[in-house]
């Protein structure tokens, strides 16, 4: 069925924004576009509408909050200072621990390539199941207090040397702790 051409002329005139044929080269088999007439200033006010819950998603996503470690809690440790004292056929170790958490974490073993055996002990020295860190506080195990024993050591220990123990806490999980033999 043949429906013609356009008419450009005359009183049956087709509208200035119908085309004759379709958009491109022709080889796609539908029609592009709109077919009937546009109008222009509802065309506008549609775009504005649907572009209002575009802006209004941009402006809302714009306002994002990043919350500090602070904020956030959860448990932050950061050892510092850690030796490894000789203490006859054995050893001692002695770290700063500077938690900036909101919550307290425990050390309930430790490890280290140069013992065999590890031992956390109190200030009497008496042995510990664990050893409380303290939220958002320094917490030191030195000679006068809580501190890890090494025994059964695996090799002979120099002055200057450094070792790595290896703290394992409830909530942290397992915390290397770079240390240097005095």
């Amino acid at each position: 069925m043949d429906l013609g051409g356009p008419r450009g002329r005359g009183s049956r005139a087709h509208g200035a924004s119908l085309r004759a044929g379709p958009r491109g080269d022709g080889r796609r088999g539908r029609v592009r576009g709109r077919v009937t007439p546009a109008r222009r200033g509802r065309a506008v006010g549609r775009t504005t509408t649907a572009l209002l819950p575009l802006l209004l998603v941009m402006l809302v996503g714009g306002c994002v909050y990043y919350p500090t470690v602070e904020d956030v809690g959860g448990v932050r440790l950061l050892p510092e200072h850690g030796r490894v004292v000789r203490n006859g056929d054995g050893a001692l170790f002695f770290v700063d621990i500077n938690s900036t958490g909101m919550f307290e974490d425990a050390i309930v073993r430790v490890e280290t390539p140069i013992a065999k055996r590890t031992q956390l002990l109190t200030q009497t020295g008496e042995p510990l199941t664990k050893i409380t860190v303290p939220p958002t506080a320094l917490m030191r195990l030195h000679p006068g207090g809580e501190r890890v024993a090494l025994s059964e050591l695996t090799r002979e220990l120099k002055a200057g040397e450094v070792v790595i123990v290896t703290l394992f806490l409830e909530k942290s999980g397992a915390l290397g702790v770079v240390s240097t033999v005095e």
